[in-house]
């Protein structure tokens, strides 16, 4: 219990650290493909670019977001708490079932979902086949998200090389084309396609 005081205290500090970057960031958002972001979808990016997709979802009306059983996981339900997200405990692995239960609920009620497809342990930029077979279960369409920052921090030592944009940096969304997954397609597949949409994404404006 201490343990989780001490985490969810640093994640109201890093809630206030969050919202003082994030009034300075010019951000923009490249949807050229004319996603209405108030309809149910799966959002797929990568751990390291996490730090800024609270920001992107402010707007959104119905928003799920999944906190996994790790410290991590608990310093970040608290900022997303405080924006709003409903929160899912536990693990976006398909064999989660008491998970999948709560986000197939949510997912057909509407609510869309933004979370690292490679996350909460890695490897880096595998992504694994949780929501993947979600999309496939619900029909709800996946959309690839890439993130570019123009100055930011590394912090080297974490497992993705996690990404913080630096205050007054430009920071660009892209969001992909929106992919339905049949019942019959091979997850495989789409992991490959979704691993490398994701990555193309990023270059655009990374070079």
């Amino acid at each position: 219990m201490e343990e989780n005081r001490k985490y969810r205290i640093l994640g109201t500090i890093l809630y206030y650290i969050l919202r003082i970057i994030s009034f300075t960031l010019r951000v923009e958002i490249v949807n050229k493909h004319n996603i209405d972001m108030q309809k149910a979808h799966i959002y797929g990016f990568w751990h390291s670019k996490l730090f800024i997709t609270p920001i992107f979802f402010k707007d959104v009306e119905k928003k799920l977001a999944m906190s996994s059983p790790t410290k991590d996981g608990e310093l970040i339900s608290v900022p997303l708490e405080k924006m709003g997200y409903v929160l899912v405990r536990g693990s976006s692995d398909k064999k989660s079932i008491s998970s999948t239960i709560f986000l197939l609920k949510y997912l057909k009620k509407g609510y869309s979902i933004g979370t690292p497809l490679d996350g909460p342990k890695g490897p880096k930029e595998k992504a694994k086949k949780g929501l993947l077979y979600l999309c496939q279960k619900t029909s709800v369409p996946l959309v690839p998200v890439g993130i570019s920052y123009s100055n930011k921090w590394i912090l080297k030592k974490t497992w993705d090389k996690f990404e913080i944009p630096k205050p007054f940096s430009k920071v660009r969304i892209i969001l992909g084309e929106a992919m339905i997954i049949d019942e019959n397609e091979d997850l495989d597949k789409y992991t490959e396609i979704v691993e490398k949409t994701i990555n193309d994404l990023n270059k655009i404006y990374e070079g």
